[in-house]
């Protein structure tokens, strides 16, 4: 409970500067009254406008994040089951993972254009690194008594997956799905600002447009608390695979 009042403080603080910086004229022009931002985000929540691009950024991540688990997941068990792939894919990806999921946005706009098949790619781009990488540290990591006693038991592939590999593995893996849904939240606002016509980001850069710095405001605060919001769910969902594993 303590924690969770400090934790307030510094937010709070930053709102109490900014009201007192607005109501001594601080920044004319540019830096919005409290008054006017709570205002603004009456007015498009009531036109509904705040809630679709909310609606269509959320569809967006999640589908770019179902996308990169699809892929990283089963790579990561290839890779760390199977040295051969393993040695021609990971300089590859080594090389991949360096390059920001922004410097794509040009090259993908020329390929596929400025519609939803740009924004998924960036924003399974920007997932896929953190997963993979999660789940080969966690199934390399499994004790090998593990190992020898599945071979003794022969399992099967499916056995190996279910009954070893995934429960095993689950905190690593759930701890790099978590780290890739948060950046698949970051690369959502930068296509969305660069490559879209709808969403939070495009909100923010038709906001910057207008010269409407209340709206911008709203736009960083929607951003930042649902962005807060999506990292706690997983963190609960963390906290209780890791119970779960050592009841087990």
């Amino acid at each position: 409970m303590k924690r969770g009042v400090r934790g307030l403080a510094a937010p709070l603080l930053i709102i109490l500067l900014w009201w007192l910086g607005a109501e001594s004229g601080v920044g004319p022009g540019i830096l919005p009254h409290p008054r006017e931002v709570l205002a603004a985000l009456a007015d498009l929540a009531a036109r509904g406008e705040l809630q679709a691009h909310i609606r269509i950024s959320l569809l967006r991540v999640i589908q770019g994040f179902f996308l990169a688990a699809g892929l990283a997941i089963p790579a990561g068990i290839l890779a760390a089951g199977f040295s051969p792939f393993a040695e021609y894919i990971l300089p590859l990806l080594g090389f991949l993972r360096q390059v920001p999921p922004v410097a794509w946005i040009p090259v993908l706009i020329m390929v596929l254009g400025i519609g939803e098949a740009t924004k998924l790619a960036v924003i399974a781009y920007a997932a896929f690194f953190p997963i993979f990488v999660n789940a080969v540290l966690g199934i390399t990591q499994i004790d090998h008594h593990f190992w020898e006693v599945a071979r003794l038991l022969e399992f099967s592939p499916k056995e190996y997956l279910r009954e070893l590999i995934l429960p095993a593995a689950a905190p690593s893996l759930i701890a790099g799905l978590r780290l890739g849904m948060s950046n698949s939240w970051r690369a959502l606002v930068a296509a969305e600002m660069l490559a879209a016509f709808s969403g939070l980001g495009y909100m923010l850069m038709a906001a910057r447009s207008l010269v409407r710095m209340d709206e911008m405001f709203i736009g960083i605060a929607v951003i930042g608390l649902l962005g807060l919001a999506i990292d706690w769910g997983w963190k609960l969902l963390e906290g209780y695979v890791l119970r779960w594993q050592s009841r087990e």
